[in-house]
């Protein structure tokens, strides 16, 4: 029997019709397989093995990799095996480069929370016209929405979800020890006794903070507050408040953050259909196939995280060699990411400020190209700093302009511009990279001082601010602006599973509920970095990620 009839014969056992095409496209790959020294029973093997991938194709739609893959019935075609047959041809680099995807803040899905219906649903870039200068509109809108989604995760904590009882004694049970319920601020009015309330600290009149919901807002008196939580609490930040309402004011007897919830159980509320932001796992299927990739290739990926790298500075530029000289035999190379600022002073935006800037990132270029692997085979991604050219001054902002970087991209290949703040995915992990100075920001805004029986650093109360709040600037707006339409891209609902915050501040690396929250510190103060990998060791199932803080010697 003829090799073409043995394998069509193959084909037809397993309820599958091969094109003449496609039989063509097997038989080479056969002739290959017999090539490299393989016995019948391997080349059989790749055979069955391709077969169960078409066959889970057709069963998931027929949808290749590519998109490009189909059949019709049982019939094979020549576009879905060349699809099969490369899948199996990638190796562990091919794995790696595809499981890393870049999201810019200006074209990210935005997670809407419906409270009259209860449901989330994921408002797609293009679905809707976004404009950096909204209407009034928007920027209600996006105060509730902040309001909204941490309200939903709330009233979803067992201290606040009602329990069925059944006497006058289970009731008085629940009421002494058991649940609590939030009181809206419009039901404040004729009532006595403390009450619990969730809303958001607002500045109606100058100096004068009143607590605001979705339904009315009252005066505060802070003179008896006792905060229970770290973290910062400012104007625009959500609260826990428990206190009384005497003659219209609410006295705070105790304050605290929203109860936040890992990214396993917001995704699990959600549904992964409004959680995949980066379009990448259309089904759980995906995803479970998604996982099995990160456990067997994750291990090889690393970021390599700087933060305030000043080119201006001889001494800079001199460590930055010396890194990239120690990492340029690493195969595969890490993810160089590097935070502004990059430069020591604010340039003017006159002719000698733009040339300064076109020649500090040429120097870095020419830096990179002295090892020729790293330029050819690493990737960089540039975030800009608050004082990096560009519109500055309001979140999201905007990659650094092409035109300063033109001799940096034409000499070193995989270079990405990012904005400020951007994610990426690694296979199923989402990190955020995020350049501000959190820390000075949130300490002159500060209503309350924060607690002093934590670990005592001021970045530890800044990023739990960020996370238990859910956005990486709640700040009143006259600190820190945000473009109304885009305040979704600074949210952190559901957490990522890590936030790279870069800080004027000394390196630090903290977990809080399974996120990874790392500041690299200032490379330009120090010479310090980070060396993240998301997959840093596995066990069974499961994967544990690896944080270093390291510094150039």
């Amino acid at each position: 029997m003829s090799e073409r009839k043995r394998l069509t014969r193959i084909f037809k056992m397993h309820g599958l019709s091969i094109q003449a095409s496609a039989l063509d496209t097997l038989l080479d790959v056969v002739q290959r397989e017999a090539e490299v020294g393989r016995n019948k029973a391997d080349v059989n093997n790749v055979i069955f093995n391709i077969i169960d991938e078409i066959k889970d194709r057709r069963i998931q739609g027929g949808n290749g990799s590519g998109g490009r893959s189909s059949s019709v019935g049982n019939i094979v075609t020549s576009a879905l095996l060349e699809d099969v047959v490369a899948d199996f041809r990638r190796d562990a680099k091919d794995v790696s480069d595809e499981a890393v995807q870049l999201l810019d803040a200006f074209h990210m899905p935005r997670l809407d929370f419906d409270r009259m219906r209860k449901n989330f649903s994921l408002v797609s870039f293009g679905k809707e016209e976004r404009t950096l200068y909204g209407e009034a509109v928007a920027k209600v809108d996006m105060f509730n929405q902040r309001y909204a989604l941490i309200q939903q995760r709330i009233l979803r904590q067992d201290i606040f979800q009602p329990k069925l009882v059944t006497n006058r004694l289970a009731r008085s049970a629940q009421n002494n020890g058991g649940t609590h319920t939030i009181t809206p601020v419009e039901s404040l009015l004729g009532r006595s006794g403390r009450r619990f309330l969730l809303g958001m600290i607002v500045q109606v009149e100058e100096g004068k903070y009143y607590l605001e919901d979705h339904t009315a807002q009252v005066p505060l008196n802070f003179s008896e507050a006792s905060l229970l939580t770290d973290g910062f609490v400012t104007e625009n930040s959500v609260v826990l408040i428990e206190g009384e309402a005497i003659d219209g004011v609410l006295h705070v007897h105790n304050m605290g953050s929203p109860i936040v919830e890992n990214r396993l159980d917001s995704i699990k509320a959600i549904g992964l259909q409004n959680t995949d932001i980066f379009n990448s796992i259309g089904s759980l299927s995906e995803y479970e196939k998604l996982r099995e990739q990160e456990l067997e290739h994750g291990e090889d990926g690393m970021f390599v995280v700087l933060s305030d790298v000043y080119l201006d500075s001889p001494a800079v530029i001199e460590k930055i060699e010396r890194m990239l000289e120690g990492y340029s035999d690493f195969n595969p190379l890490p993810i160089f990411v590097f935070m502004g600022n990059f430069t020591s002073k604010p340039l003017s935006s006159a002719s000698e400020g733009t040339k300064a800037m076109i020649s500090y990132f040429e120097d870095l270029a020419n830096v990179i190209c002295k090892f020729p692997n790293v330029a050819n085979e690493g990737r960089f991604v540039f975030i800009p700093g608050p004082n990096d050219p560009g519109i500055t001054g309001v979140l999201p902002r905007g990659p650094i302009p092409n035109y300063f970087t033109a001799a940096l991209r034409s000499k070193v290949k995989n270079v990405m511009l990012a904005s400020n703040p951007c994610r990426m995915r690694f296979f199923t992990k989402e990190i955020v990279f995020f350049r501000d100075n959190l820390v000075s920001k949130m300490r002159r805004n500060c209503l309350i001082e924060p607690r002093q029986d934590s670990n005592g650093q001021l970045s530890s109360h800044a990023i739990k601010t960020v996370l238990d709040q859910g956005h990486l600037s709640p700040l009143p707006l006259s600190t820190s602006p945000i473009y109304w339409q885009h305040d979704h891209a600074l949210r952190l609902y559901p957490f990522p599973d890590a936030l790279i915050c870069g800080d004027r501040v000394e390196q630090y690396y903290e977990t809080y509920e399974e996120c990874d929250a790392i500041n690299p510190g200032p490379f330009s103060n120090g010479f310090n970095f980070v060396v993240y990998r998301p997959v840093g060791e596995t066990s069974g199932s499961q994967t544990k990620s690896d944080v270093e803080l390291c510094e150039v010697p």
